[in-house]
């Protein structure tokens, strides 16, 4: 891609970013009011004494269950939308201070809903021959012999099955009945195997580690590197408290007044997440243009001297 090309690019991934991200916001104001309507009916409900199966308290039961459903559906959609974004520009990044090409088909590695052509699917990384290997000897347990008196373990099959998933591995039957082991190419599979953990346990992509980070920002003009290592670390610290809040929901014994704070707090912090990961990726997008200045000059000075 030409940086013509990438800058079109990002742009408009930033563009509807936006756009995506305040129908979120509609979405859930909606199902926040028709949440308090709902509330104020019941309390209605118990001082009037007022009839439980009335159809307008029926209606708006329904509406407030379906606007539940669109804003989790927006937000998983915005969520996706957003890392795409962070992905094709971190790429781009990379791209910049290595001097490497940005393929065409990298830009749609990650992109949500759509399927990539056979071709383009090689710039999807596999998953790695371990993984692979386990799924395909727990396929192999899974499927005893004809006529065998084999013991089948569904909680064995399960977990086999989920490890592929989580790998963004599919299990298929060929022609012979013997199941194969095969890349899934469909776009949650292919954010799986680009993202490995960052996604299947954080539902955010890849951020370069943090020796690749220092590299990358100390290519960067410090103008531009200090608010993308910030807007990095408001991501993880995110990210970070979306565990801490599954482990204090897991927890069968009785918050204290500091952990139903802290519950608090940090449920905020990871509703935050997909508007923090959108800054992140627009400090990427921002510091493109003075990246590729800085290279073209060090390359410039280097070819003189």
């Amino acid at each position: 891609m030409t940086v013509h090309e990438i800058n079109e690019a990002l742009s408009a991934m930033a563009r509807c970013s936006m756009a995506l991200l305040g129908e979120c916001d509609a979405e859930q104001t909606r199902m926040e009011k028709l949440d308090e309507l709902s509330e104020l009916g019941i309390e209605q409900r118990a001082v009037q004494q007022g009839a439980r199966y009335e159809a307008d308290s029926v209606l708006l039961s329904v509406r407030l269950r379906l606007a539940n459903k669109n804003a989790e559906n927006h937000r998983a959609a915005a969520r996706e939308f957003v890392s795409w974004w962070v992905d094709v520009a971190t790429t781009a990044w990379k791209s910049a201070v290595l001097g490497t090409p940005l393929l065409y088909a990298r830009v749609g590695a990650a992109a949500p809903n759509i399927l990539m052509a056979e071709g383009d699917l090689a710039v999807v990384p596999t998953a790695d021959d371990l993984t692979r290997q386990l799924v395909e000897f727990g396929a192999f347990l899974d499927s005893p012999l004809p006529g065998s008196t084999y013991d089948h373990d569904e909680n064995h099959a399960a977990a086999t099955a989920d490890l592929a998933a989580c790998s963004g591995l599919l299990l298929r039957r060929d022609a012979t009945g013997e199941v194969r082991v095969v890349d899934d190419e469909f776009p949650e599979a292919r954010r799986r195997r680009l993202w490995g953990g960052f996604w299947v346990d954080h539902r955010i992509p890849a951020i370069p580690q943090p020796d690749e980070l220092d590299f990358l920002l100390g290519r960067t003009p410090p103008e531009f590197a200090k608010p993308l290592r910030a807007a990095a670390r408001e991501v993880i610290q995110a990210a970070m408290a979306g565990v801490r809040v599954s482990e204090l929901g897991d927890s069968d014994a009785p918050w204290t007044g500091v952990e139903s704070a802290e519950f608090d707090r940090l449920s905020e912090m990871l509703d935050r997440l997909t508007a923090l990961l959108a800054v992140y990726a627009q400090a990427i997008t921002n510091c493109l243009p003075a990246v590729r200045a800085a290279e073209k000059g060090q390359s410039d000075t280097h070819s003189t001297s």
